[in-house]
């Protein structure tokens, strides 16, 4: 199990809950969030990412026909619910990356998109995600019956741990 630097984490999840118009001291005074952080065994030092990003919704793999309620679910969901994805595309960046999704908007027919905060133990991982030339396999997401193929991430800002210190 990774021990988790409190002052640090919390700190990470300040910069997250930005995104959620939460202010720094309630995360830094919150029990949910530590709580969240040891259940998730979250790093205590992460390279992070935050920004947007689009999405394509199909109703197969052949990724010929949108998949319009699929796409609604989805962006119905996040802008309820949020979304923390624990290794959050692990196929293209390997494990350890997790994705906070707070904001979705329906952009065309058959894309949605997503305003994120994305957190990971390695700079390479975070290169990656940030890199307009990665390119990402179909993947189907059960819970709406949908096909998605993410475009490249646009990261507004990039944060290394030192800056918490």
């Amino acid at each position: 199990m990774v021990q988790i630097n409190s002052s640090m984490l919390l700190k990470t999840f300040g910069i997250m809950s930005a995104g959620i118009d939460c202010s720094a001291a309630t995360v830094s005074n919150s029990l949910l969030l530590a709580e969240v952080a040891q259940q998730l065994s979250l790093p205590a030092s992460t390279w992070s990412a935050s920004g947007t990003h689009t999405a394509k919704g199909y109703t197969s793999k052949s990724a010929e026909t949108a998949s319009v309620e699929g796409l609604k679910q989805d962006c119905d969901n996040i802008n309820l619910n949020k979304k923390l994805a624990i290794d959050f595309r692990s196929d293209v960046f390997g494990p350890g990356v997790t994705g906070f999704f707070y904001k979705c908007e329906k952009v065309s027919n058959d894309t949605n998109n997503y305003w994120f905060t994305i957190s990971a133990g390695e700079k390479t991982q975070i290169d990656k995600i940030c890199n307009p030339g990665t390119t990402y396999p179909i993947v189907h997401d059960q819970q709406h019956d949908t096909w998605f193929i993410d475009e490249p991430f646009d990261c507004i800002r990039q944060t290394n741990p030192t800056d918490f210190v």
